[in-house]
Order: C-alpha cells, then structure tokens, then sequence
C-alpha cells in the first residue's frame, strides 16, 4: 500500500513537472530588448513633453518590468544592467522633481540597451 500511494504521488508530480515545463515558453530575446528600447525612448519623450507625472511614472515602471524579461548573458548583460540601474536612478531623479536629471539618465539608459542589443544580436 506503501509503494502504492509513493508512485501515485510520483506520477503526480512528473505530470505537473511537465506541464509547468511546456507552459515556460521563454520570449525573444531579440524582440524583448527592442521593446524595452522603444519603452524607453516613449518615456524619454513623455518627459520632454511634459506629460503628467502618473504617466512618466507608469512609463518609467514599464520599461523596468519589461526590461527583467530580457534574457541574455556575457557582456551584453552588464550592459543591461546598467541600464537597468540608470532607469532606477531616472526614476528617483523624476520623483524628486528634477526633470532634467531623470531625461539625461534615461537617455544613458536607453545607450546601454542599445549597446547590449548591438553586442548580444551582432548580424
């Protein structure tokens, strides 16, 4: 009875093992970083416009959020980093109310994205 209910719980979890292993279909690495890139230049331009503060904020939090799904690795990945370390600092910049800060730290953000898309997918 033992050896019964130990393979039945066995069975249990390789079927829940390989359906959670089908269901994790990583994104494009490629296509993930161009979004964070276009995320970011809408919220560099949303800051030079003006926009609202709720807006940039929302902007800001995207391209973060967006920019922990791209998966690459070696020296592209360091370049993501700092970036994603910039956008942090845009976005306390931003909230502390100095604009022109969080415009030119986004925009070193947006640079090493650039550059780890242009070192990671070199064609």
């Amino acid at each position: 009875m033992f050896l019964l209910k130990k393979l039945i719980v066995t069975l249990f979890v390789s079927v829940l093992m390989l359906g959670s292993a089908q269901a994790f279909e990583p994104a494009n690495p490629e296509q993930t970083i161009g979004d964070v890139i276009d995320l970011n230049a809408q919220t560099i331009a949303a800051m030079q416009a003006g926009e609202s503060a709720e807006t940039v904020g929302a902007l800001l939090k995207a391209t973060k959020q967006s920019s922990k799904s791209v998966v690459i690795s070696g020296p592209a990945d360091v370049n993501k980093q700092r970036g994603g370390m910039s956008l942090r600092k845009s976005r306390r910049a931003f909230r502390d109310g100095d604009t022109e800060k969080a415009i030119k730290l986004a925009t070193d953000a947006l640079n090493y994205y650039k550059k780890a898309q242009s070192i990671a997918f070199v064609k």
